[in-house]
């Protein structure tokens, strides 16, 4: 594994980790990961990919991992304004990277949880930069519940200065997702995978679990909004194809049911979408008990996508 910082286009550092143990590369994943983790945690499925001659490549968001270290920034907090816009800036910055360092090699996009959503940010906003894109662990939201909160987030951040984070909204978006896996021992992160050692890992980690500061909840609320309207959608490329992969048993999609809103709605608009749903399987499906099965599926979908360019 090899680490990189790149220059954001406002000067920022962007801590990048670029996995290409690889003989014969084929194709290269841009991971984007999900809230309140960061890029190390995919280290063994990394691994995994490049046994399959993958490269994986892997930036830390604003307010998370090494980049807020580097840049001496709280984690959960992304930036004073237009802090969703900014990250999706900074993944075309490490897209830019990519096909500099690794000419011709097709990119896929593998965006997870509140990654799913940069990635479809990305998708309206850069529709020619990618070949192909995995969306795990997605959802589709109310409207008016989004919009609610983030006016709601948004009057926070005012009041609070938008750095500290923020419990009250947390208690109310993050926490109900434990619901359903509640007990008198639970941890709270039950509704992450039903593996206890990752569960154990994600608690004990110092860079995991932190909880988003108020202007954070607001730009991801206002990312929430804009991948849904109908205007957006209809700039996404309709060829590029799309595999949506969930744990039948996570709260973030709505146990598979707003999985298939998506592809039920991607669909209405022509795209390239097809859906993996997985038995008995949790939010965090690359980490969960079936992970090798998942894995397995991203390839096939890879090569899929190779042989049909």
């Amino acid at each position: 594994m090899k680490e990189r910082i790149i220059n954001s286009l406002d000067d920022n550092k962007i801590s990048i980790y670029i996995w290409d143990e690889v003989k014969n590369p084929k194709a290269i994943i841009q991971l984007v990961y999900g809230s309140c983790e960061h890029s190390l945690r995919y280290k063994e499925f990394a691994k995994k990919m490049n046994d399959n001659q993958i490269i994986v490549i892997s930036s830390d968001h604003r307010g998370h991992g090494k980049t807020a270290l580097l840049n001496n920034k709280p984690l959960g907090y992304f930036s004073k304004n237009n802090g969703w816009n900014i990250i999706i800036s900074d993944l075309k910055q490490v897209n830019s990277f990519i096909k500099n360092q690794y000419m011709n090699l097709p990119i896929i996009m593998l965006g997870h949880s509140m990654g799913s959503f940069m990635a479809r940010t990305y998708m309206i906003d850069y529709p020619n930069t990618v070949d192909a894109y995995v969306i795990s662990g997605t959802a589709w939201h109310n409207k008016a519940l989004l919009i609610f909160s983030k006016n709601i987030a948004h009057i926070r951040s005012k009041i609070n200065g938008g750095k500290k984070p923020d419990n009250f909204i947390w208690k109310l978006s993050y926490k109900p997702l434990n619901k359903k896996f509640n007990s008198k021992k639970a941890t709270g992160f039950e509704w992450l995978s039903n593996d206890s050692i990752n569960k154990n890992e994600f608690i004990l980690d110092p860079l995991t679990g932190q909880v988003f500061s108020s202007s954070a909840f607001k730009d991801m609320f206002y990312g929430l909004t804009y991948i849904q309207k109908k205007s957006n959608i209809k700039k996404i490329k309709k060829s590029t194809p799309i595999l949506l992969i969930s744990g039948k048993e996570d709260p973030v999609g709505n146990y598979g049911k707003m999985v298939l809103k998506t592809n039920k709605i991607f669909r209405q608009n022509n795209l390239n979408v097809k859906v993996n749903l997985y038995e008995n399987q949790r939010h965090e499906i690359l980490f969960d008990e079936k992970k090798s099965k998942v894995e397995k599926d991203i390839i096939v979908f890879i090569n899929e996508t190779l042989q049909n360019k």
